[in-house]
């Protein structure tokens, strides 16, 4: 109700029957001017309701993980559209978390399963490991990628769920890569750089350091191995809300990413490190090395059309059973100065698991450039997502 103003008291005067009358309706007009105001105090004051979102790890647990991406590629050169190339990955992984050992939680990844699917217009080929291995001789690419399966990589965990180490990372790769051809060589090594690794493992990464109300907002800054070369990344997230999944409560955190040309961090700024973990962003420096070229030459380009791309992709089927995650919403294309490309996605953490759930994000990234005095655009969308499959007790955990 809004307070009544000065300039029409003297017609609420000439309305009142008597002197009486108005001044019990200049009373009462004045008690609710006072109510309204009292009111309004109270919402303007009111306390946010915050809340903790806090990640643990899951200590004697073993935490089934299947991570989906799917790539597609838009292809011109010159003024001619090459075909329309799709890139398929899903990867089943079990994290078997012991108990804590010198203030960290010592960790085995084992790869269980993969399917990879490569198309080029209508034609293509896929591998999945659950076939049998004797059809692995249809294809060279078939022996190599089943060298995958069943790899394990140890790494460690801080009891807020963050990652300490990933020392058994450089085995993991060696293991996997070992005897494989150089066309697949190349394939793997983009696979398994170790930002994309980081991605695989059960982290609660992208959780606010403090207490958040709905509609609070938090940045990082990360970096990836994208389809246009390594990028720096300015993250955004956003408190949502809440939600349930499955009968659960889970918190709904939206992100926004706008990626950038990578810049080498400096010593200094490498030693104080970052939330990225892994021995802050000089770490993954070192992880970028393997696929730092890819995708960016024509030769390396021409490869990547041959193999398969210079980035994994999601499967549209199933590994394992269950409904795909959801996609999240297209991200803005629009690129502005500088940006290589852009980025939105959904992360679902359930505080009483003290886990990310599922995620889910969806990049755009664009390269134009000129080859051999033709020009040269290539289009890339990458649908990411993690979802816990199974969490129980791990094999021997008291």
């Amino acid at each position: 109700m809004k307070i009544p103003q000065p300039s029409i008291l003297p017609l609420a005067a000439a309305l009142c029957l008597s002197l009486t009358a108005c001044k019990k309706s200049d009373d009462a007009a004045s008690e609710t001017s006072e109510s309204s105001g009292a009111s309004q105090a109270v919402e303007e004051t009111a306390p946010r309701e915050e809340f903790e979102l806090t990640a643990k790890a899951p200590a004697g647990k073993r935490v089934d993980l299947q991570v989906r991406k799917e790539m597609i590629i838009d292809t011109s050169i010159g003024d001619a559209e090459q075909p329309t190339q799709t890139i398929n990955l899903t990867l089943d992984l079990a994290h078997s978390v012991k108990p804590a050992a010198a203030d960290v939680h010592p960790v085995e990844m084992e790869l269980a399963g993969l399917i990879f699917e490569m198309k080029t217009g209508d034609e293509g080929w896929m591998f999945d490991s659950a076939q049998p291995a004797t059809d692995d001789v249809k294809r060279r690419e078939f022996k190599d990628l089943r060298k995958s399966v069943g790899g394990k990589m140890a790494y460690a965990l801080k009891a807020d769920g963050s990652l300490a180490n990933m020392g058994g990372y450089q085995d993991f790769v060696k293991t996997v890569t070992r005897g494989v051809s150089k066309k697949s060589r190349g394939m793997l090594s983009s696979f398994y750089s170790q930002p994309e690794m980081m991605k695989m493992l059960p982290l609660g990464a992208g959780l606010p350091d403090k207490p958040v109300a709905e509609g609070d907002s938090w940045n990082e800054k990360v970096m990836e191995m994208s389809p246009v070369g390594p990028v720096d990344g300015e993250k955004t997230y956003t408190f949502k809300g809440w939600s349930e999944m499955e009968g659960r409560k889970v918190a709904v955190i939206g992100t926004s990413t706008v990626y950038k040309k990578h810049q080498p961090q400096t010593a200094q700024a490498a030693a104080q490190g970052d939330r990225s973990g892994a021995g802050g962003e000089a770490g993954m420096d070192e992880g970028m090395d393997e696929g730092r070229d890819e995708g960016m030459s024509e030769e390396d380009m021409s490869r990547a059309a041959d193999m398969g791309g210079s980035e994994p992709g999601m499967d549209g089927g199933e590994s394992g059973g269950g409904a795909a995650p959801a996609k999240p919403e297209a991200a803005d294309t629009e690129l502005g100065p500088g940006e290589l490309g852009k980025a939105t996605g959904t992360i679902y953490f359930d505080p009483e698991l003290g886990a990310v759930v599922e995620s889910s994000d969806k990049q755009m990234f664009q390269m134009s450039q000129s080859m051999q005095g033709r020009s040269f655009t290539r289009k890339v969308e990458i649908n990411h997502t993690s979802k816990i499959r199974k969490l129980e007790a791990a094999a021997g955990a008291q």
